[in-house]
């Protein structure tokens, strides 16, 4: 039996989501952990999307199978019980048969949150990244402009072979309120460290130590000696994971 399930985590004490051999604590050993606690068996959670080392979810995505039937509400509260406090089961549900939560996603969104506040209050310092206060967000506004449609974007993701780093991004927006500057991104796929390597530039322009051209810039020319330091990845959260088709 499938089952589809909604998950929330903070990533700042995770290295990251995938399992790996040399980090214990990643978000998909514990959760397959308490699955397995659970289920009384083995059990393999695929994910829509990797998040990186620090990087937060509010809707992160995820597919497993159990060998019985199983209620949802029962399999949610049952394996948030084995759960650590910085992640949680939001919800679970039964799903299509090879319903697939990376392959089947339409598209996911990430927001990235900077604060320009004079003292940042504990309960926001986990998903900011502090930033100066005459930071010009229009100017970081406008060079996002040249961000959103499908080209090859392999300059701000880890390296890859040719014409294997071409993504699609719907839509990128930059928004303030009050001490904070947001940014926000739609694609239907991202390349690793891809929106931190472009909110590290976003973030030089703001601030002017980029032209507002340097987007275009490394859009046309792939040369990554133009880029700025990756913005921290407190900042970052995956918020959701959209799908066309119906998921029961």
């Amino acid at each position: 039996m499938r089952y589809r399930a909604v998950l929330a985590y903070i990533g700042t004490d995770f290295h990251g989501w995938q399992r790996q051999r040399n980090a214990a604590r990643t978000v998909q050993a514990v959760l397959e952990e308490a699955l397995a606690r659970f289920a009384g068996a083995p059990a393999t959670a695929v994910a829509a999307g990797r998040t990186d080392t620090g990087v937060h979810a509010d809707g992160q995505v995820v597919h497993f199978d159990l060998a019985a039937e199983r209620d949802p509400d029962r399999i949610r509260d049952a394996v948030n019980f084995h759960l650590p406090r910085d992640v949680r089961v939001l919800e679970v549900a039964a799903a299509p048969r090879g319903f697939d939560a990376r392959r089947d996603a339409a598209w996911k969104e990430y927001i990235y949150r900077w604060s320009s506040a004079a003292v940042i209050s504990p309960r926001n310092l986990p998903f900011v990244a502090p930033i100066a206060s005459r930071t010009d967000g229009r100017a970081m506004r406008a060079a996002a402009e040249a961000l959103p449609g499908e080209r090859d974007f392999g300059v701000f993701g880890v390296r890859r072979p040719a014409g294997q780093s071409v993504r699609k991004l719907l839509s990128v927006s930059i928004s303030e309120e009050q001490d904070e500057i947001r940014a926000l991104f739609r694609g239907e796929g991202f390349l690793r460290g891809m929106v931190r390597a472009i909110c590290g530039v976003l973030a030089d322009i703001g601030r002017g130590k980029a032209p507002p051209a340097r987007i275009r810039e490394l859009l046309a020319t792939g040369d990554r000696g133009l880029l700025s330091p990756k913005a921290p990845a407190c900042g970052l959260t995956l918020v959701q994971v959209h799908y066309e088709r119906r998921l029961n």
